[in-house]
């Protein structure tokens, strides 16, 4: 029986590989499938999910491993919420797999009627591909998968496509999509005015132009993501 509620996590804490743009990807996906979604942003210094998502709420996991108790918000959220969505910190995201471990959530998946989803971004970036192999080593088959292939830079991905993680992901049934290249141009101007793809087709600060490219990323993007729709939506 697959489970109704869903807490999806972007567990890798490297900076800079387009976890929160994701995040914000996401989101709004979640949102237009009808999913009733709470949103967390865990890193304070950067607080990009924040910002393109003013609904996500830092929780602040900067503090001694015995207070992080606070990350139960997570949990509770799922009183209210079909998905709580969590973006991983930058530096330290560490933490969130202490909690994860101390709270043995992976183990209590059954009984809180949830399932646990990793989603991590594929890159060719040396240590975000190491963190995949950590991650896969200590849950396994302990939760759910879903690959974003960042192609930003690149239409294809030598060093993840050609890993060993790739290899074991696959192994594991993981979910692999792509997230295509978005005008640099668009990019900075939805972050300046503090914007999701999905917001700016319509909003009056951005020029039409760049409005109808996040028409077409969105358009995209949705398609994609409904390739894990069941991994995502219970």
């Amino acid at each position: 029986m697959n489970p109704t509620k869903r807490i999806i996590l972007f567990p890798q804490d490297k900076g800079g590989i387009g976890k929160s743009f994701v995040a914000a990807l996401l989101y709004d996906y979640l949102g237009d499938e009808g999913a009733r979604v709470k949103a967390f942003d865990l890193d304070h210094a950067n607080s990009t999910f924040n910002r393109l998502v003013p609904e996500a709420e830092f929780i602040d996991t900067d503090v001694d491993v015995d207070k992080l108790g606070v990350l139960d918000r997570m949990v509770h959220a799922l009183d209210d919420a079909d998905t709580v969505l969590v973006d991983n910190r930058a530096t330290g995201g560490g933490k969130v797999l202490a909690y994860l471990d101390e709270a043995r959530l992976p183990q209590l998946q059954g009984e809180l009627d949830l399932a646990l989803v990793f989603v991590l971004i594929g890159t060719d970036d040396k240590d975000a591909n190491s963190q995949i192999a950590e991650l896969l080593d200590a849950y396994g088959e302990c939760v759910r998968w879903l690959v974003a292939r960042n192609l930003r830079d690149s239409d294809t991905l030598p060093l993840f496509t050609q890993s060993n993680s790739r290899r074991r992901l696959q192994e594991l049934g993981a979910v692999e999509i792509d997230v295509p290249c978005l005008f640099e141009v668009t990019r900075n101007r939805l972050q300046q005015a503090n914007l999701t793809v999905g917001r700016g087709r319509a909003s009056e600060q951005l020029h039409l132009l760049d409005r109808s490219r996040c028409v077409r990323f969105h358009e995209r993007m949705a398609a994609e993501f409904t390739k894990a729709r069941a991994l995502l939506i219970g």
